[in-house]
């Protein structure tokens, strides 16, 4: 099994994290990290838990150097999962499961249940919601489906929706309506392909599913932690770390004795411990033109046009 992400030099304090956590609990699955840089960076080199390094700009994508400067961060970053899922199928020949994971979404148990699901299933997609929700509204314009966590086997099958989400992604990841970078196009999938929406409660918690009552950890033992019904929980997603995953946590979970309070904190230090700090303050390479002047608003979308 590969584990997979996309990130840029101001964030590899996470990547380290993430991988450092994956091979703590999956010794076995390989860590492939994707630096959306214009060259590599001298963080992402010698760290122990990243089995490799790319360059986005080395996965084969056409004219990519040209094509990126349409996209700011955040949508960059999103728009090449298809094109690296593609790079490693190819690469790794002898692989059947690739998983990608954001670089905030850190593991807590082995990929077991996931694994075990791929054995039956191409593409599993990871829904913001397993239960119905009084106030939806705000998925009918971010998707239904959370792309900080997607697994997928091999098969012609998940090689004809690489293909599908790629070329979608190359033109149109917008973080704008009706796009929203690449989950807003996922929508469309399971109308087109043999898609699975993977509803483990344990896998991509994240502070919007807080307030469903089978993603809450009811107890912990032998370094594990568990929900209702023994489900294991395996995966959080640190996303919105700063302001929302604290004011939802307060407000679905009110008893700080919960676990999860702790996991933060331990997660927060460790930032840090990586090196927050220092690394959270590098520029964006594709920022700026190759004399080191910055790009603007404008000329982005110049590209766009």
């Amino acid at each position: 099994m590969i584990i997979c992400s996309v990130t840029c030099a101001d964030n590899l304090h996470e990547a380290k994290v993430m991988a450092r956590m994956t091979k703590f609990h999956m010794p076995y699955a390989r860590v492939v990290i994707c630096l959306v840089e214009r060259s590599m960076h001298p963080a992402a080199l010698n760290v122990p838990w990243f089995d490799e390094v790319i360059l986005a700009r080395d996965l084969g994508i056409p004219d990519f150097e040209t094509n990126i400067l349409k996209y700011n961060l955040m949508e960059a970053v999103c728009s090449i999962k298809p094109d690296l899922f593609r790079f490693l199928f190819d690469r790794y020949p002898d692989e059947l499961n690739l998983v990608f994971t954001d670089t905030d979404v850190i593991p807590y148990a082995p990929f077991d249940d996931l694994l075990f699901a791929l054995e039956y299933h191409n593409i599993l997609l990871s829904p913001h919601l397993i239960e119905p929700f009084r106030d939806p509204w705000i998925y009918l314009s971010v998707g239904f489906f959370n792309l900080g966590f997607l697994a997928l086997r091999r098969s012609e099958e998940t090689m004809r929706f690489l293909e599908w989400w790629g070329q979608r992604l190359y033109s149109y990841g917008y973080n704008q309506a009706p796009f929203n970078c690449d989950q807003k196009w996922i929508d469309l999938a399971p109308a087109y392909f043999d898609i699975t929406v993977w509803k483990h409660p344990g896998y991509n918690v994240a502070y919007w599913n807080l307030h469903e009552s089978s993603r809450k950890i009811i107890s912990a033992r032998d370094g594990r932690y568990w929900l209702e019904q023994e489900f294991p929980f395996v995966s959080f997603h640190y996303s919105g770390l700063s302001k929302s995953l604290h004011y939802h946590l307060e407000r679905c979970i009110p008893d700080h004795e919960n676990s999860l309070y702790e996991l933060v904190r331990l997660f927060q230090e460790e930032l840090w411990i990586m090196g927050k700090e220092e690394l959270s303050q590098i520029p964006w390479s594709y920022d700026y033109h190759m004399d080191g002047t910055p790009i603007t608003a404008e000329e982005r979308n110049s590209y766009r046009g």
